[in-house]
């Protein structure tokens, strides 16, 4: 009778204990880390959460930029992080592909976070230089086999959802494209509307200005259907691949053991920071539509992507 005493006190302290966390949540700065350099669509999204969530807190939120490893170095940094919720990571599908590839990590992808929000899913859109005589996906695969080898594509390396989806496409058309890869997509894109290379998978809302301007073709767009931003351009489903699916997608982590009343602090913040129309008209100008999620939703999201990825990386034969 004692011990069940003791036992109900001790869950009653910690409940106590966890309430008053949450209430006083947060009393000091916050830091979200981004596995990127300063610039990219990931900086730019963690920037515009920041100045949103600093308003609803009261406290400074500050972007701290940790490239390197294809995100493993800042991935490491947040899991051994202290469970308070102060240290957040902004990822992205590199988190998955990490998770797929087999490579070994210094830490477990879903054991070692808890899940607080989705920010985002968005499609690629494969496009073409115009040099390149396609205006449909067939007709690009039917000039890939008559000339194998001859045409490109630009890819972020191989542990990129760009290099992955075009190696899976690829697979599924039977035909030989040369990867050139590059260290950012910055440079890639330029090269692309220079003509050094052919091919690219882009957001999709940044593929369609630069295809309604003239600059590229728009061949396919990567979601299960068409894109709200480029309603013309079909699904690689609607072009024939029907199990041709592919999104890109921001989510915030925390170490695992974060309190579950913080999480759900953070959670309803970074929810309410994504219906503001500043962070909506940020994320739409790095071509990222806002997708706000529960933590369970985003947890299962991630273990969907990874099983995903490595039904890919097994179908492409690629390897690390």
């Amino acid at each position: 009778m004692i011990r069940k005493l003791v036992s109900f006190v001790i869950l009653l302290l910690a409940f106590a204990s966890g309430l008053a966390l949450a209430q006083g949540f947060p009393s000091r700065p916050l830091r979200i880390m981004v596995p990127f350099p300063p610039g990219g669509g990931t900086d730019v999204a963690a920037r515009a959460l920041a100045e949103q969530l600093g308003r609803e807190f009261g406290q400074p939120v500050v972007v701290d930029n940790r490239p390197g490893g294809n995100s493993i170095i800042a991935t490491e940094a947040v899991a051994r992080s202290a469970p308070d919720g102060y240290t957040l990571l902004l990822t992205t599908d590199f988190h998955s592909i990490n998770a797929a590839s087999g490579i070994k990590l210094p830490y477990d992808s879903l054991k070692d976070f808890a899940f607080v929000a989705q920010v985002s899913t968005s499609p690629l859109m494969l496009v073409a230089h115009p040099s390149v005589p396609v205006k449909t996906l067939a007709e690009l695969a039917a000039a890939a086999k008559k000339s194998p080898g001859v045409l490109n594509f630009a890819s972020l390396g191989s542990s990129s959802p760009h290099f992955l989806g075009f190696e899976w496409w690829k697979s599924m058309a039977a035909i030989d494209i040369v990867d050139v890869p590059y260290k950012g997509g910055g440079p890639a894109l330029a090269d692309l509307l220079g003509g050094q290379v052919n091919l690219m998978f882009v957001v999709a809302a940044n593929g369609i200005r630069q295809a309604r301007a003239g600059k590229l073709t728009a061949l396919a767009v990567t979601g299960p259907t068409r894109a709200g931003v480029a309603p013309e351009v079909p699904t690689f489903a609607e072009s024939g691949y029907a199990d041709f699916v592919l999104l890109n997608w921001y989510g915030v982590l925390a170490p695992a053991g974060t309190p579950r009343d913080v999480l759900l602090r953070l959670n309803h913040a970074i929810v309410s920071a994504l219906k503001t129309p500043a962070v909506i008209e940020r994320l739409a100008g790095i071509g990222v539509d806002a997708h706000p999620g529960t933590p369970e939703q985003l947890e299962d999201w991630v273990r969907k992507d990874i099983a995903r990825y490595r039904r890919i990386i097994e179908i492409a034969g690629v390897k690390f």
